[in-house]
């Protein structure tokens, strides 16, 4: 049975990258305390989504309106509806998660650009094991999800520059909608940019 395993994830490099990238992130979430100003800021936000059923202009820290678009404290307070409660588990989940989708991406995206299955498994792990994706995938703010959907953005329009062009980029779309939900238009501005670099210099070339 355990070859038949070892057989199968090695034909599904993707799977294996996402069940590495979930033994390196998922078991240690909350076994530290929030230790800086920025991830309770955070999840206080989602506590009073939660408390107010507001979740468009929530309050925090009792009358002030958060600054940052709410995609991530929405992500949190689901995930704390369903534990049960806003923890710090459950504050860092969505940074966590999204690390472990980036590093699915990556080997994918590195898998259609030509590296073999084992290569492109690499390049995702070490992706997901720098010291700042690390750090971000471990953390209740917004950085990690940013980066996942800012990422999976520029992977699709690449795509979508390299083809025909012939119809609009739903899923490009729908990644930058994410994106700037959960800092603003940089979520946007950044992959369109890539996307525009790209195309004009294969039309200089």
């Amino acid at each position: 049975m355990i070859k038949s395993l070892t057989l199968y994830l090695r034909r599904h490099p993707a799977l294996l990258v996402g069940l590495l990238a979930s033994l390196m992130f998922l078991p240690w979430l909350g076994l530290p305390l929030f230790n800086t100003k920025g991830e309770p800021r955070e999840a206080i936000v989602a506590v009073s989504m939660l408390q107010s059923g507001d979740w468009v202009l929530p309050v925090s820290f009792g009358g002030d309106i958060p600054y940052k678009p709410p995609f991530l404290a929405w992500c949190i307070a689901l995930l704390s509806w369903l534990a049960g409660g806003v923890s710090e588990y459950t504050s860092r989940l969505p940074s966590a998660l999204a690390a472990i989708a980036l590093a699915v991406a990556t080997q994918r995206w590195a898998r259609r650009g030509g590296a073999s299955a084992a290569a492109s498994a690499v390049t995702a792990i070490l992706t997901v094991t720098c010291f700042e994706v690390w750090r971000a995938a471990s953390a209740c703010r917004v950085d990690m999800v940013l980066t996942f959907f800012m990422a999976s953005a520029t992977m699709a329009l690449s795509r979508y520059v390299d083809g025909p062009m012939r119809h609009i980029p739903w899923g490009a779309v729908a990644l930058m909608t994410c994106a700037v939900l959960t800092k603003g238009p940089v979520g946007m501005l950044l992959p369109c940019l890539d996307a525009l670099s790209g195309h004009c210099s294969e039309v200089w070339r």
